[in-house]
């Protein structure tokens, strides 16, 4: 079906021109309309079957035919309804201009739509305003000596022919640039019927044209770039998908170029027309460096809100790794790191330490009487307690693992630690947790305390070896009980 509509379209022109040939310049004209017309048909066909950004994109490209099969009809309504007969016509050289606009955005402007409008619309305003200042430029330079002569069609030619390398030239660039499938496939069918589009223009451009008694049916090689585009648009997959390596380092340079090329291009075109159109040269000169300026700025403020949110999602993840999941408190990784920081710190200062070895006594008994839901709720109103007790801020609490956990109290000696260590379990003794495989009827605690002068010779281990030891001594002597080492 992706072959036959655009053969059956061509066939149907060659049938027309050998079987009626007196209505051969009438129809040439008109299958000049409908060509395009019937790409931009089938593009808007594709773009019903696309995702986004993809359906976008054919979309975009579907108007770029529209505006196109303008410019013919502009052709058509003065060659045949007004009986004119200029080789040019202002209008209708604006609307083949403008076609290229929305292809000049599709190259140079994001595949994946930035999260600011505004990247956008100052793509498509610079886009826009190098479409006009081109077809200003060139019809200046096409009536530089009053009507069009010879020599202004030559240089009209030849700045066409410049479009149509500078529109396939970029359209290469993403092809091989594309990090996406649906971007490398529409890419590769926009830079093929680029090339046989632009290789077709110099065959009518530099041959035909220069002959006006082959007559406009000439013209109609034209419509073979359109055939071509439809049966890409229609058959709906490409040997772009193939795999291949990915290009990082391009896909990001033509991210970042692809704005200061189209920048650049409206600027160069700018200074050119101020030679010819004053007026219309500054303000395209003003769009192209305030646009530009405009852009940058809400890009950068987009990259930095993007680095900020990474940066807070970062921070939320390292916090969610150093986090107990049940308890809420520190786990054991943070409590290694902090005590290790500690540890060196009041090293350089001789500052004492304690560290406070906890225990849920009867946890086990706890968990098979109540179940592991009650034993999960015992763990978090354990932990609640202990850290709303410990109130200086630099003390630190953390679940060393199962029913244990750790307290850090700095600036402690061994009296100090069983002060606090005995406050701690009063504060859990306190809750009045209900616990009957417990002699003491409810949730107890039982606590070693070890307190040591950090030194560069020896490390922290040894002080949690030491609380270790004497929270078994207190397990030993009954439980509920506070023992140092």
């Amino acid at each position: 079906m992706s072959i036959l509509l655009p053969v059956a379209f061509l066939l149907f022109q060659v049938a027309t021109l050998l079987l009626a040939p007196r209505l051969a310049g009438p129809a040439a004209y008109v299958f000049m309309v409908v060509a395009p017309l019937l790409a931009a048909a089938a593009c808007a066909w594709r773009a019903r079957t696309e995702a986004a950004p993809a359906r976008n994109a054919w979309r975009i490209l579907a108007l770029a035919l529209l505006t196109w099969s303008a410019g013919a009809f502009g052709n058509l309504w003065h060659e045949l309804v007004l009986g004119q007969a200029n080789l040019m016509y202002r209008e209708s050289a604006l609307a083949f201009n403008l076609a290229a606009v929305p292809i000049t955005f599709l190259i140079a402007s994001e595949w994946e739509p930035p999260a600011r409008w505004v990247v956008r619309a100052a793509d498509a305003t610079h886009a826009l305003a190098l479409g006009i200042a081109y077809s200003l430029l060139a019809w200046a330079m096409l009536t530089a000596r009053g009507e069009p002569d010879l020599t202004g069609v030559l240089v009209m030619v030849r700045l066409e022919d410049a479009q149509n390398l500078f529109m396939l030239l970029g359209a290469l660039v993403r092809w091989f640039a594309a990090e996406d499938n649906a971007e490398r496939e529409f890419f590769a069918n926009l830079a093929t019927y680029l090339a046989v589009y632009g290789a077709l223009i110099v065959l009518n451009n530099h041959g035909f044209a220069g002959h006006p008694e082959l007559g406009p049916e000439y013209g109609l090689v034209i419509t073979l770039a359109f055939a071509l585009l439809a049966g890409l648009a229609l058959r709906g997959s490409s040997f772009a998908t193939s795999p291949r390596p990915p290009r990082p380092l391009l896909a990001r340079a033509v991210r970042v170029c692809s704005p200061i090329v189209l920048a650049g291009a409206l600027l160069i075109v700018s200074l050119f027309l101020i030679r010819v159109n004053y007026g219309a040269g500054v303000v395209c000169v003003l769009v192209a460096v305030v646009g530009y300026g405009l852009r940058n700025t809400v890009a950068q403020m987009h990259h930095i809100e993007r680095g900020d949110l990474l940066s807070r999602e970062r921070t939320e993840l390292q916090a969610i790794a150093r986090t107990d999941a049940v308890t809420g408190v520190p786990n054991r990784h943070f409590l290694d790191e902090a005590l290790d920081r500690a540890w060196r710190s009041d090293a350089r200062i001789g500052r004492p330490m304690a560290v406070l070895m906890i225990d849920i006594d009867h946890f086990k008994l706890l968990n098979d009487r109540y179940g592991h839901p009650a034993g999960d709720a015992c763990l978090r109103a354990v932990a609640r307690v202990l850290q709303g007790t410990l109130v200086r801020p630099r003390d630190v609490l953390a679940r060393y693992g199962g029913e244990e956990f750790i307290a850090l109290i700095h600036d402690a000696d061994t009296a100090g630690g069983q002060v606090v260590g005995e406050r701690l379990r009063a504060a859990v003794e306190g809750l009045r947790i209900e616990h009957g495989g417990s002699p003491f009827g409810v949730v107890t605690v039982s606590v070693g305390v070890a307190s040591a002068t950090p030194s560069a010779d020896t490390g922290s281990a040894s002080l949690v070896q030491a609380a270790d030891r004497a929270l078994y001594d207190a397990k030993c002597s009954g439980r509920n009980l506070v023992r140092a080492a």
